[in-house]
């Protein structure tokens, strides 16, 4: 199974929709409905809401669909020829598979076989649901997206439903290209995702861009590596010098007297249940573990970019040799020569 090489570079502008030739880019799409106008602007939308979403079904259903995304090669006769390697049937066939099984666990009511199957499943009746569902999914944020309202109106319009997964997919690539993907896998928690934490991500991930370059997803990923690496680096190089040049946090006296009165007057357990205590770290460990991942996220960040220079490093070929001097990894040199050149 062989992919072709199509270079994959970075977006500069929005792209036209490869699955709608007469609307110019995504960007347009959101700004032919009325939530789209702009502050201040008066001019009235286009078209109403509802025929905005029911031009767009119709639009999808009517074309004949194709993967524009890859293509690769495999043989004649396996299920891939048939299915086709982007096909949705797969992903919906799995989160199906799941579905029954929560429906036949006791969480999910412990169904028989043939009632979870039944809830499982749901298609639409005809093609007013499946305009309304198809709305719906328009709507809805793309993490919040499920895989059951895409099995839902595949039976009734399959055509629509692969449209709208191509659409899905290349916003995944679009947030994995800005660099969004990498940042939100930085900052996992909500709190961590303020402004400036974001805001510093992407600086420090385009300024690396802009001095690289970088060519295709797999040195975009390097670049997304080196800039999680050098936060982790930053991070662990402010906790060591905390930890060796500023106090820590301790217990409040108040709360070490409340705590002690509640452990003698027996009002409520301090612990659970248990075989052993969780070993607390004493400062001396805890600064020289900072200093250990320092030192680990100093290495992780020179390891990536020499994988980054060695992408761009040539071959090396040597036209008519007389003479080349040949070693092994940290062994001795060997002189070898061609005869006929010293005769």
């Amino acid at each position: 199974m062989k992919r072709n090489k199509n270079k994959h570079k970075l977006k500069t502008a929005s792209a036209a929709d490869p699955l709608n030739p007469d609307i110019e880019s995504e960007t347009d799409l959101q700004q032919t409905a009325p939530e789209a106008e702009s502050t201040g602007s008066k001019k009235e939308p286009v078209a109403e809401l509802p025929d905005f979403y029911s031009e767009l079904f119709d639009k999808y259903e009517s074309d004949e669909f194709e993967p524009q995304d890859f293509r690769i090669d495999v043989p004649i006769d396996s299920l891939e020829s048939f299915i086709g390697y982007s096909s949705l049937l797969r992903q919906m066939h799995q989160a199906f598979i799941r579905r029954v099984a929560y429906y036949r666990s006791p969480d999910g009511g412990a169904l028989s076989t043939s009632e979870a199957r039944e809830k499982a499943f749901h298609a639409c009746k005809d093609l007013e649901e499946a305009k309304e569902l198809f709305e719906t999914i328009t709507r809805t944020p793309l993490e919040s997206l499920r895989f059951a309202d895409l099995e839902a109106l595949y039976d009734f319009a399959p055509r629509v439903a692969e449209r709208l997964w191509e659409r899905i997919k290349r916003e995944g690539r679009d947030e994995f290209e800005s660099g969004h993907l990498a940042s939100n896998i930085t900052f996992p928690c909500g709190h961590m995702k303020d402004v400036w934490n974001i805001a510093r991500f992407i600086g420090v991930r385009e300024s690396f861009i802009d001095e690289w370059n970088p060519n295709g997803g797999i040195e975009v990923s390097l670049v997304d590596m080196l800039t999680q690496s050098f936060f982790q680096w930053q991070y662990w190089l402010e906790q060591t010098i905390k930890r060796s040049q500023t106090g820590f946090r301790d217990e409040h006296p108040e709360y070490k007297e409340w705590k002690e009165w509640k452990k003698e007057s027996g009002v409520g357990m301090s612990w659970k249940s248990g075989s052993w205590c969780l070993p607390y770290v004493k400062e001396q460990e805890a600064l020289e573990h900072a200093m250990k991942m320092v030192d680990r996220w100093n290495r992780i960040y020179m390891r990536t970019l020499r994988q980054l220079r060695d992408l761009r490093r040539y071959s090396v070929t040597i036209n008519n040799p007389n003479q080349v001097n040949v070693a092994n990894d940290g062994g001795k040199q060997v002189n070898i020569s061609n005869p006929r050149e010293n005769s």
